[in-house]
């Protein structure tokens, strides 16, 4: 019985914090009803209505010189445009060098019609090559 009793208390603080970071974003996309665009979109069309607002993350690391240079289309207004360090990547409590975060555009649909978002992943610098990282999204606005 003594047994027991420790290991009910582990299995319930386990499952306890598995559910926390799950509820979180549950109440966080459901308050907001978030519609989150990201590598994994690239080529698609996704569909909006006039007025709404959707967000871009793509994975970026600026450390190199590379980052994301993204234009709108006139139906698109850009509202906020941040760049978010890699948390996730600490090590010992240490920041990893070198290791990429991402890139976050708010974006609101200000017209009707079709629209599109071009992103180009390359040094700034450097002159256009056609090996660079493309992403490119269709929104079709309602």
């Amino acid at each position: 019985m003594s047994r027991i009793i420790p290991v009910i208390t582990v299995l319930i603080i386990c499952l306890t914090l598995a559910i926390i970071p799950m509820a979180l974003c549950a109440k966080i996309n459901a308050a907001n009803q978030q519609t989150v665009i990201t590598e994994d979109n690239t080529g698609k069309t996704i569909y909006l209505k006039n007025g709404d607002i959707f967000y871009i993350r793509l994975k970026e690391n600026p450390s190199t010189g590379y980052s994301w240079q993204l234009s709108l289309s006139r139906g698109l207004s850009l509202l906020m445009d941040n760049y978010y360090s890699p948390d996730y990547s600490k090590k010992n409590g240490r920041l990893a060098v070198g290791a990429a975060g991402f890139h976050s555009w708010e974006i609101k649909t200000v017209g009707r019609g079709s629209q599109q978002i071009r992103g180009i992943y390359k040094r700034s610098w450097e002159e256009e090559t056609g090996d660079e990282q493309i992403f490119k999204i269709n929104v079709k606005i309602l």
